[in-house]
């Protein structure tokens, strides 16, 4: 009888992870933390339960597990929408900051903020801020660039990467957290970009 190796295992073993950990986000989006159960998830994904706790002992650790593959997702997501990008640095900029807007009305992620908010002291750790964030290190580095370039003006980096995100993505980010359908068609988040990039721009902009 031939022996099977131990790759075989290992990508059933990974196929099972993500299988969990998509029904569980699908399950935390709809129903909210507290009305979620693993065994909810466990009957869902159709894996045993002695797996599903295997991966994951408590529930908590389950929703850890479902913010750290979405905020991988994010990042991989990010990074091609940045690669994809051919143009000079502020056309590169203005495609990360106008990902940056539709990535936060993302409605799984928006209802992940809103169990953050709703079940802080429970969850608060799972969602906390990473101290190293990739995505906003990017921001960051093209920020420098079109400094260096003479597109923007001079300035702290990380406070201009900071007002920019509040600029974009803020107010829409809350509007849709409180159950507002405002920014949800690509039409209506267009046109509040390219107001809201505007307003960035004349306050960042080189001035002769």
């Amino acid at each position: 009888m031939e022996r099977r190796t131990g790759r075989p295992f290992k990508a059933d073993g990974e196929a099972k992870s993500v299988r969990i950990i998509e029904t569980a986000s699908r399950l935390f989006a709809e129903q909210g933390y507290a009305a979620t159960s693993v065994e909810q998830v466990v009957a869902a994904c159709g894996v045993g339960k002695d797996t599903v706790y295997r991966r994951f002992p408590s529930k908590l650790a389950l929703f850890e597990g479902v913010v750290d593959h979405a905020r991988k997702k994010t990042q991989a997501r990010f990074q091609a929408t940045v690669a994809a990008q051919t143009g000079d640095v502020m056309s590169r900029l203005r495609a990360a900051a106008r990902w940056l807007l539709s990535t936060n009305l993302d409605p799984t992620l928006i209802a992940f903020q809103r169990i953050a908010l709703s079940e802080a002291l429970v969850v608060g750790q799972a969602v906390a801020n990473n101290p190293h964030d990739p995505i906003m290190d990017r921001i960051v580095a093209l920020i420098a660039e079109a400094q260096a370039a003479g597109a923007l003006g001079a300035g702290d980096v990380r406070f201009l990467a900071g007002q920019m995100l509040n600029c974009i993505a803020v107010g829409p980010t809350v509007d849709a957290m409180l159950g507002r359908s405002t920014y949800a068609t690509t039409r209506a988040q267009n046109a509040y970009f390219e107001k809201a990039w505007a307003l960035f721009l004349d306050g960042a902009r080189a001035r002769p």
